[in-house]
């Protein structure tokens, strides 16, 4: 930014002076600036930059309570104060080459009483002409007595969280750039939206998600994460995946550990894995899944996965899912890989969220099974998970869609533990991406599921975070709860002044509290 001098005998502040000399040397500041300006032609340009974090053709501006900007018959703008031309004010607004005024606000507050009392109403944007610098403008405007406030437009965004894991670029389900699979270019934003989702939470270990499928193999991806589960058909606690990496597959879905350099990132980071074989090796019994269920819902499930497809769907699979369904459990299942309708069990009772698959390019994958019986639909073709092996292996079916919406139902959870079976439904569809015929159908239900926008709805839904002790507010009362927790939480899923979700309470949580505090 170009300095300008201030000639010998030239007007000085002084924070001491009364207002209104004060306000007599501003003005004299200004007039000597707006003359040197003027007189030397276009001062002030803006350096190029693509990349600027503020807009650069425009500056906000609050004007003080009487002012006005307008332009005049000539077109130039001026500066009028109590109905009167503000002396010189065309020439300064020349120096910063404004060349338009216009209301800031798009949406005009509908308590307009609140609105004047905040200045709300005050504010006009000012337009640049190309290549003034929009921080010099807003120095020369603080200048005039007329302007209360001057800034710059901020540019920013969705805050988004994009992990540093080596095979991320490849996971198109969890953000898609267009990048090929199977074969097939995607079409960019045809996922899930995790980065975004992961602004908002990357999940807590208190959430522990039931895998009944065919085990999980160790992977430095899920490493300390993976809970003592069980073998059903077996009948012991031996729960390695033995059908070609299937159970670790969908394991990494959900929980990989996501920004630690290594393979993938999954959905909830630090989600506690339960495995519970239920196949023998790659199929098997009705009855076992049945027992499965009770067993994941015995031993402390918050959310059970179903990657398998049945076709009798007896009564006492059936009388599993209503068990797990009195105790809160959400179930989340596959509904097939067919191709034909209905869904298979246990994705086709209601007491499930049924899932079937899409592509890169945001289609129906080929093979699902579909019918009315469908909630919502999450990617399913060609995506890269865990192997069994220690490293990543590529699988399609709706078997890979389930945990996707799982993956998500566990980020909601984190974010709201009391969220029930049917909010969590309720969330995945009303957050769901419509990419099908318009509304509910029969393929892709209520759409393509969307992390970000069910996160929020999660979130919407959630007690005044840092209310420690639900009165409504977060005030000193909470943080003296806070305190009293502070140092490792004696059990993980009962301390509620771990915000963070890490199992201790320290400075971060005493943070996250101040940052939501209310104060009364």
């Amino acid at each position: 930014m170009r300095r300008l001098a201030m000639p010998a005998g030239g007007a000085t502040l002084d924070p001491t002076m009364p207002p209104l000399d004060r306000h007599r040397s501003l003005r004299q500041v200004w007039r000597w600036l707006a003359g040197v300006v003027v007189s030397a032609g276009a001062g002030g340009m803006a350096p190029a930059a693509d990349d600027a974090p503020f807009a650069l053709d425009h500056v906000l501006v609050k004007l003080a309570p009487g002012a006005s900007m307008s332009a005049r018959a000539d077109g130039r703008l001026e500066v009028r104060s109590a109905g009167a031309m503000v002396d010189d004010s065309a020439a300064l607004l020349i120096s910063i080459g404004a060349v338009r005024a216009d209301p800031t606000a798009r949406h005009r507050a509908a308590n307009e009483a609140r609105a004047a009392r905040v200045g709300l109403d005050r504010w006009i944007t000012v337009t640049l002409a190309p290549g003034f610098d929009p921080e010099v403008a807003i120095s020369r405007l603080m200048l005039l007595p007329e302007v209360e406030h001057a800034s710059l437009d901020g540019i920013g965004g969705v805050a988004e969280v994009i992990p540093n894991d080596p095979s991320f670029p490849a996971q198109w389900p969890l953000m898609n750039t267009g990048q090929f699979a199977g074969g097939v270019a995607g079409a960019s934003g045809a996922d899930v939206h995790a980065p975004a989702a992961w602004s908002l939470t990357t999940g807590g270990r208190s959430i522990v998600v039931a895998v009944l499928d065919s085990g999980v193999s160790a992977h430095p991806d899920l490493a300390g994460r993976i809970l003592p589960g069980w073998n059903v058909p077996q009948g012991h606690d031996i729960t390695t995946d033995a059908c070609n990496s299937h159970g670790t597959h969908v394991s990494g879905i959900i929980g990989a550990a996501g920004n630690n350099g290594v393979a993938i990132a999954g959905l909830c980071w630090d989600a506690r894995i339960l495995p519970v074989i239920v196949v023998d090796p790659c199929s098997g019994l009705e009855s076992w899944v049945a027992d499965g269920i009770v067993w994941a819902v015995d031993h402390g499930a918050d959310l059970i996965n179903m990657s398998l497809q049945y076709g009798v769907g007896s009564q006492y699979l059936h009388d599993a899912v209503l068990y797990a369904a009195a105790a809160g459990v959400p179930m989340i299942a596959a509904t097939g890989n067919s191709g034909t309708t209905p869904p298979s069990f246990p994705a086709r009772w209601p007491e499930t969220i049924a899932v079937t698959a899409t592509t890169n390019q945001d289609q129906r994958w080929p093979s699902s099974n579909y019918g009315p019986q469908v909630d919502v639909a999450a990617p399913g073709a060609s995506v890269l998970s865990l192997s069994a092996a220690g490293g990543t292996t590529v699988k399609s079916g709706t078997s890979m869609a389930a945990p996707h919406a799982s993956g998500i139902a566990a980020l909601m959870r984190s974010v709201n533990p009391s969220l029930t079976s049917d909010q969590i439904r309720s969330m995945l569809q009303s957050g769901a991406d419509d990419i099908d015929a318009p509304g509910f159908d029969d393929f892709t239900g209520h759409g393509r599921v969307n992390a970000h926008a069910s996160v929020l709805l999660a979130i919407d839904a959630a007690a005044t975070p840092g209310d420690l002790n639900g009165d409504g507010v977060v005030n000193g009362a909470d943080l003296g709860s806070l305190l009293g927790y502070w140092g490792p939480c004696g059990n993980c899923d009962d301390c509620p002044a771990d915000l963070d979700g890490d199992c201790m309470v320290g400075g971060s949580d005493l943070g996250a509290l101040l940052g939501y505090w209310t104060g009364s």
